[in-house]
């Protein structure tokens, strides 16, 4: 399928595309890979919810890795390219209504109402559920 950027997109990505692309996994690496690529070309702007910054981070602090928590930490609050977001209450209104329409987890609500809330363009992930609800432009990565 492909997708082409344009300025003026936004992109919402979800966490597993984070972890794909951080510990280089064979299979979904290159897809982010090429993504960034065209992000950083194009100046797309990229956002994530504080969920996918918890979750990330939360294995490398439970095992005591600081180093990598620090590195994550500077990854997400001092890129230029990838905007972490707060959950504020207009992205709490939009998971309130995903969770009463579909039996969705509140952390996933909570991401799909941040994407929702910022008037995402494309919603990147590799969670199949995400596609069945808004299929419009929910993307797995290997649709990328």
């Amino acid at each position: 399928m492909g997708i082409v950027l344009q300025p003026e997109n936004i992109v919402f990505l979800d966490t597993a595309p984070f972890i794909y692309f951080f510990e280089q996994h064979p299979i979904f690496f290159p897809y982010m890979e090429k993504l960034f690529y065209d992000v950083s070309i194009y100046q797309v702007k990229v956002i994530t919810s504080m969920i996918t910054f918890i979750e990330i981070v939360t294995h490398p602090a439970r095992i005591g890795n600081q180093e990598l928590v620090e590195q994550y930490r500077t990854y997400f609050t001092r890129s230029s390219q990838i905007t972490l977001l707060p959950i504020d209450l207009s992205i709490a209104n939009e998971a309130i209504a995903l969770r009463t329409q579909y039996t969705l987890k509140t952390p996933d609500a909570i991401q799909l109402g941040t994407a929702i809330a910022y008037s995402a363009t494309y919603i990147i992930t590799n969670d199949r559920q995400w596609k069945q609800l808004t299929p419009q432009n929910v993307l797995l990565l290997d649709e990328i």
